[in-house]
């Protein structure tokens, strides 16, 4: 049985992607910027499923009825943010003002050069995590099921081909997959995995959300516990322009599930995960990108 989100239609189409390339690369970031207000008014306007879900998330989030003008910016938001997705990942980020904000626990992470898995999530953009303050980049590897995420697969191997070549398949069995990031980690890199939705098959651990009880997956805590890694939490916050805020705090230093209640701690680790992105999401409610029922309490969205 498919999850809510993937039984949703993909509205990229290949072609669509290398349209909203050429338009970017070619016409630059302020003339395409302008196509962004027309696009949002179309998803609110012919939203469905998705259009939904963004009004039934503005609702819980805003604590009111969302207007109009709410439901375009939240659009709007979206669309920016997949715009700037195309430059960042061909690495064109001088145009962009990146805040940095971390604890201490996470910066001591990075650098002790052993490598960490870093959470990041379907809420304002993960690829500006890769811009520095100094506009260097982190060593990062993406770890993803290439066929789960096929988007996001096309537009790596069309705007940064090196980047597509080191993402991690998750779709490896066991053993390989943890073989394949222990060597990245053994180089110190950064393994940067989505830690806010689960796909059809995986195993799913229930925790509380904005008050109301949602499925997060397992996965990323049993891989850190057997990685013997620190696990940091990455948000990067889209604030209007060319401005972002991207955030890292240290969520674990260890990942350790007891044998007598596995369950309890994994349980336990998500529901912390949850309580910061739920943090981030209320201080920006508009960077919010997870266009489905996320919670598993109300019937489809109306």
């Amino acid at each position: 049985m498919s999850t809510a989100w993937e039984r949703q239609r993909e509205r990229s189409t290949p072609r669509t992607i290398r349209l909203v390339i050429w338009l970017a690369l070619n016409l630059g970031r302020g003339f395409t910027r302008l196509l962004l207000l027309p696009i949002a008014a179309y998803f609110v306007v012919t939203g469905g499923e998705p259009g939904r879900a963004s009004r039934r998330f503005l609702r819980h989030a805003l604590g009111r009825e969302p207007g109009l003008a709410d439901r375009i910016r939240h659009w709007h938001t979206y669309a920016a943010v997949l715009l700037d997705r195309v430059f960042l990942l061909c690495d064109r980020s001088d145009g962009f003002a990146v805040e940095v904000e971390h604890d201490a626990g996470a910066l001591e992470a990075t650098r002790q050069g052993r490598g960490a898995l870093v959470l990041v999530s379907h809420f304002g953009s993960f690829e500006v995590m890769r811009v520095s303050g100094r506009g260097q980049h982190l060593p990062i590897r993406i770890v993803v099921n290439r066929q789960q995420s096929a988007m996001l697969t096309r537009l790596l191997e069309a705007l940064n081909p090196e980047l597509a070549a080191g993402v991690i398949d998750a779709s490896q069995r066991g053993p390989q997959l943890v073989l394949a990031l222990k060597q990245a980690l053994d180089q110190g890199d950064l393994l940067g995995m989505m830690g806010d939705r689960a796909y059809v098959g995986d195993r799913t651990v229930a925790i509380r959300f904005m008050n109301r009880p949602a499925p997060l997956p397992e996965g990323p805590w049993i891989l850190a516990s057997v990685l013997k890694v620190p696990v940091i939490l990455a948000f990067g916050t889209y604030l209007g322009g060319n401005r972002y805020r991207m955030h890292f705090e240290l969520l674990a230093q260890r990942v350790v599930l007891p044998r007598a209640n596995r369950s309890a701690a994994i349980q336990g680790y998500a529901q912390a995960y949850a309580d910061r992105l739920e943090a981030q999401v209320r201080r920006a409610p508009y960077n919010w990108f997870n266009f489905f029922d996320f919670w598993t309490d109300e019937p489809a969205a109306h």
